[in-house]
């Protein structure tokens, strides 16, 4: 996960714990520090990212992941407050699997934390 909100970070954590105890979550504060992360770890089940964020934004980060072979069947979900539709667009016309909307509630998080975790993902576009 790509996200530079501590408060958005801890309550996807919270609702992962309650949801999918079992897997494990990495975060990165922004697009820069994702990117190196990345260099470290096993590939992942999916990359969370938000469009917004220092150093390296999310837009920079899909493009950067979507040219490297080794993540070509990695899903990649876009999680943003933008609901604009330029973004959208970019962030699915250059290989993001999902985008939603940043929830609003804890029980919106949840619920999309759960479809994650199920592999039911359904984008959810304004």
């Amino acid at each position: 996960m790509a996200e530079d909100d501590n408060d958005d970070i801890e309550l996807f954590k919270t609702a992962l714990n309650e949801e999918c105890p079992d897997l494990e979550l990495s975060v990165a504060e922004d697009g820069a520090k994702l990117i190196k992360l990345l260099g470290y770890i096993s590939t992942p089940d999916v990359i969370l990212l938000d469009l917004n964020m220092p150093c390296k934004d999310g837009k920079e980060c899909l493009v950067e992941i979507r040219g490297k072979k080794e993540y070509d069947e990695v899903p990649i979900v876009i999680l943003s407050t933008s609901s604009n539709k330029k973004d959208i667009e970019f962030c699915l016309s250059n290989g993001a699997n999902h985008y939603f909307i940043k929830p609003n509630s804890y029980r919106e998080v949840s619920s999309l934390v759960k479809n994650i975790c199920d592999g039911d993902l359904q984008s959810n576009i304004a």
